[in-house]
């Protein structure tokens, strides 16, 4: 299997955020200085009865200044805290390494700006298959989309999370993309896998929406369903897998 994670992918695209952060910072200290000025060094007098606009000017100088400054610091710090690998990802794809032949195409850390940015995701003969990665103990129960987790005291509690609407919603964005690419035809298959050691997590489920496994179980699981489906086009999976690549 080929196990891969575009990490020069998303270092460039840091990198051209990081760009437009400094523009945007540059142009707001410019613009916010400007307004600095205009307050400073007054051009024009109280009593003129053009001096409301010219207040109005200034301020809106020192508001659009901020703004970017504000703006710019977002940017940046989304620019230096861009995901570029996932160690639960890593830990999934070494498990299947040894199962999975050359047919098969792991990429790991997948984050695009048309995609988002997915845990990871296994190209092969059967398709595509989204992976939902999640590393927490305790005692879980899903239902179709909902999830509830036993708490200390042994009730019930609807969980603050959701893996199936993540990796659904996942599933939905690369499906789109696809079409947008003439691979429509192409299946999406998804999945929930826990990492946690399995003394450690207990999980229950009716009528799951995904299939939800351990990563002791995952190959067992996948040949449940997606390593038993019907070959997908092959050509159209290596042209798939280097656009997520490009």
């Amino acid at each position: 299997m080929n196990h891969i994670t575009p990490r020069r992918i998303v270092s460039r695209r840091a990198s051209q955020v990081l760009t437009l952060a400094f523009l945007l910072a540059a142009a707001g200290l410019f613009v916010l200085a400007l307004g600095v000025f205009l307050f400073a060094v007054p051009l024009d007098k109280p009593a003129h009865p053009s001096f409301a606009l010219y207040s109005l000017v200034r301020g809106a100088f020192l508001g659009r200044g901020g703004l970017g400054l504000a703006a710019a610091a977002v940017l940046a710090v989304r620019a230096l805290t861009y995901r570029r690998d996932n160690d639960l990802a890593l830990l999934t794809g070494r498990a299947l390494e040894p199962l999975l032949d050359d047919r098969f195409t792991f990429i790991r850390s997948l984050n695009r700006r048309d995609v988002g940015y997915i845990d990871a995701l296994l190209a092969g003969p059967p398709g595509l298959m989204v992976f939902r990665i999640v590393d927490l103990t305790g005692t879980y129960a899903n239902d179709g989309l909902n999830w509830i987790r036993r708490d200390p005291g042994g009730q019930w509690r609807p969980a603050r999370f959701s893996p199936t609407r993540q990796a659904l919603a996942d599933i939905r964005k690369l499906q789109l993309v696809l079409r947008r690419r003439g691979f429509g035809d192409v299946p999406v298959f998804g999945m929930i896998v826990f990492t946690a050691d399995p003394s450690r997590v207990v999980l229950q489920s009716k009528s799951p929406a995904l299939p939800i496994t351990h990563l002791t179980a995952l190959h067992h699981s996948l040949q449940q369903g997606y390593l038993g489906a019907p070959p997908a086009n092959g050509e159209a999976l290596g042209a798939i897998v280097r656009l997520l690549l490009s």
